[in-house]
C-alpha cells in the first residue's frame, strides 16, 4: 500500500490528545539508559531482551534478569546519549518508584507515542524536536507503577531517541524481562496502521491517523500475552514497492536496526522469536503479477530467516486487502513457497489457517466495505481488530501456546 508523501508528511500536527510536552536542558539520569539489558550487535544495535529464553523464563534455582528499562523491539545504541527507534510498535517498558514520570526524547519528525500507566487507558503524546521533556504520567498515588511507552507511528515519520526516562519522586525500580513469549511481524503498511484512525478511504497518510497499537499484530501479541516486534514499512513489499522499484524492499530493511539508515545493521543478538509472522505481498502485485520474481525473493527470504531464527515458527499470510485475481495468484506463489520449504524439510513453516477450516482458509479474510475503511481504502479500526482476532485464533494450534 501507498506510503506518505512529503506534502503529506507535512501536514502532520501534534494536536492529539495526550500529554503536553515541556522543553528541558536537564536530561535527567542517562546512566539509567546503559544500565538496561540487552547485548550490543553489529553497529552497535541492541534489544533490552537478552538473557533468559523465551520458553523457559529463567532456569530453576535462578533469579530472572533484572533491568532498568526494557526495551522491547530493535533500537540503535551506537549514538552514547542514548538509543535510537524508529520501527512502529517498538516500545519501552519500565518499573518505577514515585507519582509521576517525565521522558527525555529527541525526534527527527513528528511521532505519536502511546503511554500506558499501571496497566490503564492508553493516553498519547506527540514528540518532536530535540531534547524536549515530556510528562508522561503525573499526580499518582506514591508508589510502584509500571510504565509502557510504545512508538504508534512507522519509521518515515521520524526517528526516535530516548535521552532519560526520570520518575517524579522515585526512582527506576529494576524489573524482570515483561514477556516470555516473541513474535515477529514483517509487513507493510497494514502492520503499520497506516490511516487505520482515518475517516477514509478519502483520507490519506498522516501521522496522527497511523496506529499501529491497534494493527492486527499488537492485538495479538497482547491477546497472547507476547512481545511483538514490528519489521514493517509502507509501500514496501518482498520483491518491489507500491511504486515498482526494487529496491531496498523488506528483505534488506529487515536486516537493519534503523530501516532507513544502511549503516545501522541489526546484530540478531536478543533472544529469537518463537513465532514470525509475514504478511507482504500487496505492494508486490499493486502494478500487477510479479511472476516469479516474487516467488524466488519470497523463497530467498525464508531461507535468509531460517539462518537467524533456527527454530522459530514462520507464518506466511496473505492481506486481507488483497483483491481477485490477484488474490488467487498470491496464494498460489506463496503456497508454493511454504510447500518447497517443508518439502526440503523446514517443517515449522505453514500458511494461516483457522481451526475447523480444514487448511482451505489462506491468508485474512477480506476486508469488507461495510466494516469501514481507513484512509487510502487501508484496514479501518474494525478490520484490523477482526485480523487480530484471525491471528489470535491460529496462533496456538500453530506454536503449541
Amino acid at each position: 500500500m501507498t506510503g506518505p508523501t512529503p506534502s503529506e508528511q507535512g501536514r502532520r500536527g501534534i494536536g492529539t490528545p495526550g500529554v503536553d510536552a515541556t522543553e528541558s536542558n536537564d536530561a535527567g539520569s542517562v546512566a539509567s539508559l546503559s544500565e538496561a539489558g540487552g547485548e550490543a550487535g553489529e553497529s552497535g544495535s541492541a534489544g533490552g531482551d537478552s538473557g533468559t529464553s523465551p520458553d523457559s523464563g529463567h532456569e530453576a534455582g535462578t533469579l530472572p534478569t533484572l533491568s532498568t528499562i526494557h526495551y522491547l523491539g530493535r533500537f540503535d545504541t551506537r549514538d552514547p546519549a542514548g538509543p535510537r527507534f524508529a520501527w512502529p510498535a517498538t516500545a519501552i517498558a519500565a518499573t518505577f518508584q514515585g507519582t509521576g514520570i517525565q521522558a527525555t526524547l529527541s525526534d527527527t519528525g513528528t511521532n505519536y507515542l502511546v503511554v500506558v500507566v499501571d496497566g490503564g487507558a492508553p493516553t498519547v503524546v506527540a514528540t518532536t524536536g530535540s531534547n524536549k521533556t515530556y510528562t508522561l504520567a503525573s499526580n499518582l498515588p506514591a508508589g510502584q507503577h509500571t510504565l509502557v511507552l510504545t512508538k504508534r507511528t512507522e519509521a518515515n515519520v521520524g526517528v526516535e531517541q530516548l535521552l532519560a526516562l526520570t520518575p517524579q519522586g522515585g526512582a527506576l525500580v529494576p524489573s524482570p524481562e515483561p514477556f516470555r513469549r516473541r513474535i515477529e511481524y514483517v509487513g507493510d503498511s497494514i502492520t503499520c496502521g497506516y490511516g487505520d484512525l482515518g475517516a477514509g478511504p478519502d483520507c490519506h497518510f498522516s501521522a496522527d491517523t497511523e496506529d499501529a497499537t491497534i494493527a492486527y499484530g499488537s492485538l495479538a501479541a497482547a491477546a497472547l500475552d507476547s512481545q511483538q516486534t514490528a519489521i514493517a514499512y509502507s509501500g514496501r513489499g518482498m520483491y518491489r514497492e507500491y511504486g515498482g522499484s526494487t529496491t531496498n524492499q523488506m528483505p534488506v530493511l529487515w536486516t537493519r536496526t534503523l530501516p532507513d539508515d544502511p549503516t545501522s545493521t541489526w546484530g540478531f543478538t536478543t533472544p529469537a522469536p518463537d513465532l514470525v509472522v509475514i504478511n507482504l505481498s500487496s505492494n508486490d502485485f499493486a502494478t500487477g503479477d510479479p511472476g516469479n520474481a516474487f516467488v524466488q525473493a519470497y523463497s530467498m527470504f525464508l531461507q535468509t530467516l531460517r539462518q537467524h531464527y533456527p527454530n522459530a515458527y514462520v507464518v506466511c499470510a496473505l492481506a486481507a486487502t488483497m483483491t481477485e485475481p490477484n488474490r488467487t495468484i498470491a496464494a498460489g506463489y506463496i503456497q508454493g513457497v511454504v510447500q518447497q520449504a517443508r518439502n526440503a524439510g523446514d517443517t515449522r513453516v505453514s500458511t494461516l489457517q483457522l481451526p475447523g477450516d480444514g487448511g482451505a482458509f489462506f491468508g485474512f479474510a477480506t476486508q469488507l466495505a461495510s466494516d469501514g475503511y481507513g484512509c487510502d481504502y487501508h484496514p479501518s479500526a474494525k478490520t484490523q481488530s477482526l485480523m487480530g482476532m484471525q491471528l489470535t485464533g491460529a496462533i496456538p494450534a500453530i506454536v503449541g501456546w
